[in-house]
């Protein structure tokens, strides 16, 4: 019976003697627990089957045929979105961690995004027919500009409005892991939200990638409209404990009115998350995975036209080899959930960069017909994979619970500004060589860098403490 533990060890049982688990001021049953996990995992395969599936491969195409070069695709998904998230995000995590509401500190910032980007998503899968429509009511304006013109201006546009209000979830959604997750089934969460994350991406490759090329507007509204449901559910269903009141800025400058008190706060940031050299380790470690992968993501699409064609079939080829990739993430991931109870992610991190940047450069140097791409592309996604499904539960092992937002944020501006400035300069490197394939090479000289930054994080990592008495230097 469940009485004999509940009397040992009291703080981890409920007055019935059923085992629960603590995060903040919330206790969970099991199955409350498993309802947390449910509804936040949902939200992770929606929002990626939009963002692992929709965005990096009907996007890039879709430009692509409306006259981009590689460079413009660059500078649209990766250079000016990068620039805004590393303007806005900040911003927005520090206000939702000082932010209190019957609501909580995160889930109020989640319905403000959600419907406009459900809305120009959809507007994004239309861009070429509203072209026309805009050509018919202004001839006199957009008579003699060709409609592909026209539509690329509009896809642009419509595309950097998604991904401005998709900054709001891709920063509170995640911060709201360390506020509703107990930290002992953290890293089990986290392997299980990779499962997930694939999950979604499995769905897209196997299912609906043979329709990008002529169906590709029923696809935009079938990922706006389980994002739009799935994370309305979320604020519904997920709810946050109490918070202590946040720091007060000092008085002086909160005397002083609000600007003053903006930049008060804004130095403080700055000396808080910027003034150690082990926060620049962690976050440059961090920032040079994301500028290898991104570009990854982002072109290897048109290697996979290259090797198969631009035609539904050789979409539909390219696509399987992506939903073998999924498959096998699936069973990593999974594998990972009871390893990761007892692997540190540091230690995970340093094994997957290393992996990555060892087979992304055997994918550069041997990659040449279709056998050879799918091995050596599997090759690498499952060192991919081993990264992330390992270093899933990274931040909230490493950066301060109660300033969590704020922390991550700052690693988040650090790689937005140097994705900002890979996306282009990979694209730029794709337009000037004579095979796409040079973006395993890109990959490979990233993560080797990233894992030089991985070796100098966990030897300080050691020295404060490592794993049993770790305390983030702030």
């Amino acid at each position: 019976m469940s009485a004999a533990p509940a009397a040992s060890d009291p703080a981890n049982y409920d007055k019935l003697g059923r085992r629960v688990w603590r995060v903040g001021t919330l206790s969970y049953t099991r199955t409350q627990l498993v309802g947390v996990f449910f509804w936040l995992l949902w939200g992770d395969f929606c929002l990626h089957l939009m963002d692992n599936g929709v965005i990096p491969t009907l996007v890039p195409l879709q430009l692509e045929r409306m006259g981009a070069s590689k460079a413009l695709i660059g500078l649209v998904m990766g250079t000016i979105v990068n620039v805004m998230y590393f303007a806005i995000v900040p911003v927005v995590s520090t206000m939702s961690d000082r932010y209190r509401s019957r609501l909580g500190r995160r889930r109020p910032f989640l319905p403000f995004a959600t419907f406009p980007l459900a809305v120009f998503l959809v507007l994004l899968g239309f861009s070429q027919q509203i072209a026309r429509l805009a050509q018919g009511w202004m001839p006199g304006l957009l008579g003699d500009v060709p409609v592909l013109s026209i539509a690329l201006v509009l896809a642009a546009t419509f595309f950097l409005i998604v991904k401005f209000f998709d900054l709001f979830p891709q920063s509170v959604y995640y911060y709201m892991w360390a506020d509703v997750v107990p930290p002992e089934v953290m890293g089990v969460f986290g392997a299980l939200f990779r499962v997930f994350y694939a999950a979604g991406s499995l769905v897209f490759n196997y299912f609906l990638i043979s329709l990008a090329k002529e169906h590709p507007e029923e696809i935009y509204m079938l990922s706006a409209g389980l994002y739009l449901v799935a994370f309305i559910l979320i604020v519904l269903m997920v709810r946050e404990g109490q918070y202590p009141p946040p720091e007060p800025v000092k008085q002086a400058a909160a005397e002083s009115g609000r600007v003053a008190a903006f930049i008060e706060l804004s130095k403080l940031y700055l000396r808080e998350c910027f003034s150690r050299g082990f926060w620049w380790k962690f976050f440059l470690m961090s920032a040079a995975f994301q500028a290898g992968y991104q570009p990854l993501v982002g072109n290897l699409v048109f290697l996979g036209k290259e090797i198969f064609g631009d035609t539904p079939e050789g979409l539909a080829a390219y696509g399987k080899i992506l939903a073998h990739r999924d498959i096998i993430w699936i069973f990593i991931y999974l594998a990972l959930t009871p390893i990761m109870l007892k692997l540190h992610p540091l230690k995970a991190a340093i094994g997957g960069l290393l992996l990555m940047s060892g087979s992304s450069l055997v994918a550069f140097l041997f990659v040449r017909g279709p056998l050879s791409f799918e091995i050596c592309t599997l090759a690498t996604f499952i060192s991919v994979a081993l990264y992330l499904g390992g270093t899933q539960a990274l931040n909230p092992r490493m950066l301060p619970r109660e300033k969590f937002g704020q922390f991550a944020s700052a690693g988040a501006m650090i790689f937005r500004i140097t994705v900002a400035l890979a996306a282009f300069g990979a694209g730029w490197m794709l337009d000037h060589v004579a095979s796409n394939r040079y973006v395993f090479l890109w990959l490979s000289g990233f993560t080797a860098l990233g894992l030089a930054m991985a070796v100098l994080v966990y030897r300080d990592w050691k020295k404060l403490g490592g794993e049993e008495g770790y305390v983030p230097p702030t």
